[in-house]
């Protein structure tokens, strides 16, 4: 009756307890609500110290079994990646033609990548800097992860750490770079939600009303009589259900993703056959994008509905976000206790510096465009549009617009970068030269372009 899968039931089962847990927790406590964190996050935290003092595990024929980290990082991963197959289901959404947006997207994509690189190249700075003056036994190369843990989440900082363990055999890839990602969710709610306010007081918005959130959005549980819809149906229940049908066509897109990881590692050269496994995300995406556009050729495009693909995408999200938590050890940190403290509150710093620089220098809602920047580079892109829902409540302004749009300049100016990441461990590669380069060549872009203005605020 018990198998290999049985562990990662109990962790399921954890995950959605602590998630119900954090959503109790986030209606009725004020403190969590004047920082917005989300349920996840809050259930993330509970779970991590009910993990590191052992006491998570499941009933077996044996007894009580505990369940290791190992088991949850594994689940961030696969859900980081299934996720990703909803993004690819989606990618074909309609965009705009205005000019300011368009603009604007290149702002945040150019600022996103700069940001990643002062990160990598902060983190790796302090692990070089603290080894040599004080030893240890650690790659230094860990410390690459701040950029990815804060600018690029959870999902893609254990892709690249698993190819480096894997790989390479780097030891404690994996646990770095999920504490860098767990820690930046902390940094945009408790840095961040203060700045957003702190911006409304000094009259930095573009628009007014900021600040007047609604209860429903605090509490974060709506008021009865008040549920939107948020969702069609695409298929008669008689038949198959309509969840049902949009997770049956992501589970097969997902399937096909991990088969052809598994070619990959099989049949490419030592080095990269890693990626392989690693880049299971980036097959997913391509290979929904690819499933989306047969389906408008055939005619049946219909069929797949964007609010249920996002619905289970931001499912995912959240049982995510709650694992990342769930699969840090923290005596594999203590080697590194120091430097990883050093490192994030280096990064915070330079992060909010380099927002509200170029912020203030930016050709329009420079503030907006700066907060949720400063959200979306140090959790999620869901971290971001949180921050600017405080200071712009209706979305007025085109920033929520553009944070979606920015994904399609980032594919072409920093993919380059992500499929650098991997190879890290390479003796002589180089990276350094690679983040210093796009450090330096972006706010050199971005003075031709006209996109760096006097200050605005």
């Amino acid at each position: 009756m018990e198998s290999t899968f049985y562990p990662y039931l109990g962790a399921l089962g954890w995950i959605g307890l602590f998630l119900l847990v954090g959503t109790v927790i986030r209606a009725k406590v004020k403190f969590f609500q004047k920082l917005l964190f989300p349920a996840s996050l809050i259930g993330g935290i509970i779970g991590f110290i009910f993990l590191n003092a052992g006491w998570l595990g499941i009933p077996s024929s044996t007894g009580w079994k505990t369940i290791t980290p190992v088991v949850f990082s594994t689940i961030t991963f696969h859900l980081f990646a299934f996720g990703f197959v909803g993004i690819g289901l989606l990618q074909a959404k309609s965009g705009t033609d205005n000019k300011v947006v368009a603009r604007g997207a290149l702002w945040i994509a150019l600022i996103f990548g700069l940001l990643f690189s002062v990160q990598a190249l902060v983190g790796k700075g302090t692990f070089d800097v603290w080894k040599l003056l004080f030893g240890g036994d650690f790659f230094t190369g860990n410390g690459y992860l701040l950029g990815a843990g804060f600018t690029q989440g959870p999902g893609q900082t254990q892709a690249y750490a698993s190819i480096w363990e894997s790989t390479y055999k780097i030891f404690n890839s994996i646990n770095v770079g999920l504490a860098f990602a767990a820690v930046g969710f902390l940094v945009a709610g408790v840095i961040g939600v203060p700045l957003a306010f702190y911006g409304i007081k000094k009259g930095w918005v573009t628009v007014e009303g900021g600040g007047n959130l609604p209860q429903h959005f605090l509490r974060g549980l709506m008021d009865k009589g008040d549920n939107p819809v948020c969702a069609r149906s695409t298929t008669h229940p008689a038949n198959i259900d309509s969840v049902a049908f949009h997770l049956a066509i992501m589970a097969a897109l997902y399937a096909a993703a991990y088969a052809f990881g598994v070619w990959w590692l099989c049949n490419m050269p030592k080095g990269i056959n890693g990626l392989g496994i690693g880049m299971i995300f980036a097959w997913g995406m391509f290979f929904a994008m690819i499933a989306r556009k047969l389906m408008g050729k055939i005619g049946i495009l219909h069929l797949i509905d964007g609010e249920t693909t996002r619905r289970l995408t931001g499912s995912t999200v959240d049982f995510m976000i709650c694992a990342v938590f769930m699969g840090i050890q923290v005596r594999q940190l203590q080697d590194v206790a120091w430097p990883f403290i050093i490192a994030v509150v280096l990064g915070s710093i330079a992060t909010l510096v380099i927002c509200l620089w170029f912020g203030r220098r930016s050709p329009e809602y420079g503030f907006e465009r700066g907060l949720t920047l400063f959200g979306y580079c140090t959790g999620t892109a869901a971290s971001g549009l949180l921050l600017l829902r405080i200071v712009d409540p209706d979305f007025d302004t085109p920033v929520a617009v553009e944070v979606g749009l920015m994904n399609v300049f980032a594919v072409i100016l920093f993919k380059p970068v992500s499929w650098s990441m991997p190879f890290v461990p390479v003796e002589g590669f180089p990276m350094v030269w690679i983040f210093v380069g796009m450090t330096v060549v972006t706010p050199i872009v971005m003075y031709f372009l006209k996109m760096i203005r006097k200050p605005s605020f």
